[in-house]
């Protein structure tokens, strides 16, 4: 082996603050790509290099861990919470000297530009340096102390909070309370809960908002969409991450809890607070692989699953017709719930028969059993407007998922069919997932799924719903490959439309050419079995939209797949 054949490729450095997938540390992970060279010799490096700096700044207590993917490494050491941005210098530091000894060795050859040359003690200096100036006791002894008292706490790089909700009080990190002054009895929990998955997490959300608000408490909730408390919206944003939950929990309004938690907060950050009372996965499916060296959708299960680390005594609320959750499943020692949408799912008859929690379909039915001899009917799909009479299947399994955690969090019944009866897949309840419209007659639904999981999913739900004539509007953004578009446009195919409209997201090529997309979009509709005649292209979802409303007549039906302009199109289809 040559150097030359070497490859060390740093991807990222950043700062775990919550529970994540390597372990349930604060500190700082990196991820490097590596070729040539076998990986473990790389993580046995780092660690020589990573403790002796650990002693070098006094730090001999903290601890390594690691994580070897398929192209690449990750590399993370633990550190206290004042101290998060000097250990990402220290994991640094020591990947840049893994770096120069792996590839250079003991030759060093300097000449070379991709050279990383270091100055040994003075970086060990600036450490030293980041790390007094980080350095705050008080905040760590104030950590201690809440954690010795149960009290819930949330920290930043700015603020300190305990208690949550009415109870919340937040002090600067630079001007902190004198502990004796501190009656720890005075700061509450509320009810909290995780919702994760590939899809259906918004959605899950958002139904739990209603349940929660239906039983009389003003539910806070975290999406990827916004972060509301009751009916007010805070922001509208990505607040899936640490961020959105301490908005939320430091709000005084806030009675009951939903946090939406996505793949990339897991990875970037860790989960946002280390305690709910339950959790729900709704599904996994392939999305957003190749980030963060998850490049399987095997590994993929196990980052959603690191929700379960948030449960000591909750509950776990899991999709029983999920193989890679039911595989992944024996491996998360925590109490669990199963739903599914058929009653003899053996996943559910296995845990029924042991008398575990479940929730099941038995014919229009929705079904809750917590041991042998409870069983309760709550609703019927069809008095549940999401469900389209029973046609969108994946809001089915996600009214599913919502009983579940619902009942585990001790949600009444009645509260929990009065919100699942009440909500709509309109643009107010569930702005973007599968809003309905109707125009001349013809019926609308607008959605913006961007996986095949999603694609499937509505295809299907389309695909059961009676018209005279269907069409189809599709998109796709350029950061997706040809094999990635050609998978979602087969999926959204399945709705056997008559007439398929691609419309062109000239804002998202991200390096594709003008009709690159549309053309590769059309070919796939062609070898599917539609004539060219029937394949239209348009330069923008605005545009499409409307080239398929002119055309609509009474009992059509129309797919519109929104993934731009969606304000825009939502207002042409209220005013058509």
């Amino acid at each position: 082996m040559t150097n030359e054949t070497i490859k060390l490729n740093m991807d990222d450095c950043r700062r775990l603050t919550g529970k994540s997938l390597l372990w349930e540390k604060p500190g700082s992970i990196l991820d490097a790509f590596v070729s040539g060279i076998d990986k473990e010799q790389v993580v046995n490096q780092w660690s020589i290099y990573v403790k002796q700096l650990l002693k070098e700044v006094n730090w001999a207590a903290q601890s390594i861990t690691f994580r070897i993917f398929e192209d690449g490494v990750s590399l993370a050491i633990s550190a206290p919470m004042d101290a998060l941005y000097a250990a990402c210098e220290i994991n640094e530091t020591a990947w840049n000297l893994t770096y120069e000894h792996l590839t250079y060795g003991d030759n060093n050859l300097k000449n070379d530009q991709n050279a990383v040359t270091i100055s040994y003690r003075e970086t060990v200096e600036k450490i030293k340096q980041t790390i007094a100036a980080e350095l705050n006791p008080k905040l760590i002894h104030l950590l201690a102390l809440a954690q010795h008292n149960n009290t819930p706490y949330l920290v930043d790089d700015d603020d300190f909070s305990l208690g949550y909700g009415v109870t919340c009080q937040t002090w600067s990190v630079f001007d902190l309370p004198e502990p004796e002054t501190i009656n720890w009895q005075q700061y509450h929990k509320i009810p909290l809960a995780f919702v994760t998955g590939t899809n259906g997490k918004s959605t899950s959300v958002r139904i739990m908002s209603q349940i929660i608000k239906a039983s009389g408490k003003c539910c806070g909730v975290t999406s990827t969409d916004f972060i509301r408390v009751g009916e007010n919206i805070i922001d509208y944003g990505d607040y899936s991450g640490p961020g959105g939950a301490r908005m939320l929990l430091r709000h005084p309004d806030s009675e009951f809890g939903v946090l939406e938690v996505a793949r990339g907060g897991i990875l970037r950050r860790g989960l946002p607070i280390d305690h709910v009372d339950a959790a729900l996965i709704t599904n996994i499916a392939s999305d957003h692989l190749g980030q963060y060296g998850i490049n399987t959708v095997e590994a993929l299960a196990t980052v959603k699953a690191v929700v379960a680390k948030s449960l000591s005594t909750g509950t776990l609320v899991l999709n029983a017709d999920d193989h890679y959750l039911v595989e992944l499943a024996p491996s998360l020692k925590v109490k669990k719930c199963w739903f599914s949408l058929n009653e003899n799912n053996p996943v559910i008859q296995a845990h029924k028969a042991e008398g575990g929690a479940v929730c099941f379909a038995r014919g229009d039915n929705l079904i809750y059993s917590d041991n042998l001899e409870n069983e309760c009917i709550l609703v019927n799909v069809n008095d549940v407007p999401m469900t389209l009479n029973g046609a969108a299947k994946h809001n089915i399994q996600n009214a599913l998922g919502a009983i579940g955690l619902a009942k585990t969090l001790g949600v009444d019944n009645i509260f929990i069919v009065n919100a699942l009866t009440s909500f709509s897949s309109n643009i107010d309840d569930n702005p973007g997932r599968g809003n309905q419209f109707e125009i001349n007659g013809a019926k609308i639904v607008m959605d913006f799924a961007h996986n095949v999981h999603s694609m499937d999913a509505m295809a299907n739900t389309t695909a059961n719903m009676p018209a005279k004539r269907k069409y189809l509007m599709l998109s796709h953004a350029g950061d997706r490959s040809d094999n990635e578009i050609i998978d979602m446009t087969k999926s959204a195919l399945k709705m056997q439309p008559d007439v398929l409209v691609t419309a062109e997201l000239t804002d998202y090529l991200r390096g594709r050419a003008l009709g690159e997309i549309p053309k590769l979009m059309a070919e796939t509709a062609k070898a599917y079995g539609m004539s060219e005649e029937n394949i239209l292209f348009t330069d923008s979802p605005v545009t499409g939209t409307q080239t398929i409303i002119k055309q609509l007549e009474a009992d059509d039906l129309a797919l519109l797949m929104v993934l731009s302009d969606r304000d825009e199109v939502v207002e042409l289809l209220k005013t058509s």
